[in-house]
């Protein structure tokens, strides 16, 4: 099988060079890695690998998240993925499963995307993955997740991605019924400078949804999921041609019309709907009589082409003038993110879009480091509490946590809940 493009360790951008998702960011020329089937040697991006030998630092296993889990899996070996501990599952798909990870020496929590190698069956699977990878690897943005390390054993490519530990906003909705025009306005702008910036790196999302959007501890939105985006030339008459989406988010033309398509106006719809479940609770167009569960796409897009966008009182006119302007069938006449960026309704958070590229970027490295210090900063606190000699042990767990060192006959699918 050839080879992946994932982040070079020589470059300033890798996870050695910083310091050290649910699922998941810098520019430079990717370096090529050879993906074997039968190696048994593990292969870095960044950190050294973790032989079976390696003695770990046990202040790690008084990490809250290391000793809730194994509270609730007394029985469970804790198998080590390269530095990183492996504990709950935090999502999955048909790829695999992305699961908490803990970095044994720093403390910090990250998202291991665990993709099995008997996945990457085809050229076009082998291609999603790597564009994955290549389009977090050159991105770096306050609410885009970020690219830690990707890792490679014989069962596994493990990409290391910023852990979002607030939860998928859909969930957070949910919790809410509907969101507040004003903390709406606030999550709707990060979104929309991540989709500004991709944009301006010329990708494409393709995917954007609920369920692929995340909340940091602050309630800041990150954007996660890059499995389907590509590049686009910047060109107004640039058009693509893979039709990808899932069916609520998508925008019509991706399913009614069968020619090409322009690929920022997809991600613009997409963000509209998802503003629209922000204000209102549900999603828009999901009342067809005919189609109650929107299983049959058919009905579901000539429903959308055919049936005016209607909202509920507790909207505000402003919000349903900007989703007017987006939640548009024609995508010629669909607002782009010039005219969104500029809505009234948009106003108090309109110093987000002031920044550029690269100041969105700096902020984002900056960003990055603080966090990284804070987790030192904690660890080091938990180190000197330990030192002391008439300490008492945090738990029982922290000289008594069995681990293992994953190795090709490894499998946290079968091995961990």
């Amino acid at each position: 099988m050839s080879s992946l493009q994932i982040p070079d360790p020589a470059h300033p951008g890798s996870s050695r060079q910083r310091g050290a998702s649910r699922p998941a960011s810098a520019s430079a020329q990717p370096s090529s890695v050879s993906i074997h089937q039968s190696s048994s040697r593990t292969q870095r991006a960044s950190h050294q690998v973790v032989s079976s030998q390696h003695q770990v630092d046990h202040d790690v296993y008084s990490h809250p998240a290391a000793v809730a889990y194994v509270t609730a899996h007394p029985r469970w070996t804790i198998p080590k993925f390269g530095p990183y501990l492996l504990l709950q599952t935090v999502g999955e798909g048909k790829f695999g499963k992305v699961k908490l990870g803990l970095h044994s020496q720093w403390g910090e929590e990250v998202a291991v995307k665990l993709i099995r190698r008997g996945y990457i069956d085809s050229s076009v699977r082998k291609s999603k993955v790597e564009r994955e990878i290549e389009v977090l690897r050159t991105s770096k943005h306050p609410n885009i997740v970020r690219l830690y390390d990707v890792i490679e054993t014989d069962k596994y490519i493990g990409i290391i991605l910023e852990y979002a530990s607030g939860g998928e906003l859909f969930d957070h909705i949910l919790a809410h019924r509907y969101l507040k025009e004003k903390d709406a306005a606030k999550l709707f702008s990060q979104l929309i400078s991540g989709v500004w910036y991709i944009h301006q790196k010329k990708i494409v999302h393709r995917l954007l949804k609920l369920e692929n959007l995340l909340l940091d501890r602050n309630r800041n939105v990150i954007i996660t999921n890059f499995g389907f985006a590509n590049r686009f030339e910047h060109r107004a008459d640039d058009l693509m041609q893979t039709h990808c989406g899932s069916p609520c988010y998508a925008a019509p033309e991706l399913v009614i019309s069968e020619g090409l398509y322009v690929g920022p106006a997809v991600d613009i719809w997409s963000c509209g709907v998802i503003l629209y479940a922000m204000l209102v609770g549900y999603l828009p167009f999901d009342d067809d009589p005919n189609n109650p569960d929107g299983d049959n796409i058919n009905l579901l897009y000539k429903y959308i082409v055919n049936t005016p966008l209607s909202f509920p009182d507790y909207v505000s006119a402003e919000a349903r003038d900007l989703l007017s302007m987006m939640l548009v069938p024609d995508p010629t006449r669909r607002a782009d993110l010039r005219l969104i960026m500029a809505h009234p309704w948009l106003s108090a958070y309109a110093h987000i879009f002031s920044n550029g590229v690269e100041d969105l970027e700096r902020a984002a490295m900056e960003q990055h480091q603080m966090r990284r210090l804070a987790y030192q900063r904690q660890m080091r606190q938990v180190a000197a509490a330990q030192s002391g000699p008439s300490r008492v042990p945090r738990s029982p767990y922290e000289t008594s946590i069995p681990v293992t060192t994953m190795d090709p006959d490894d499998d946290p699918f079968t091995s961990t809940p």
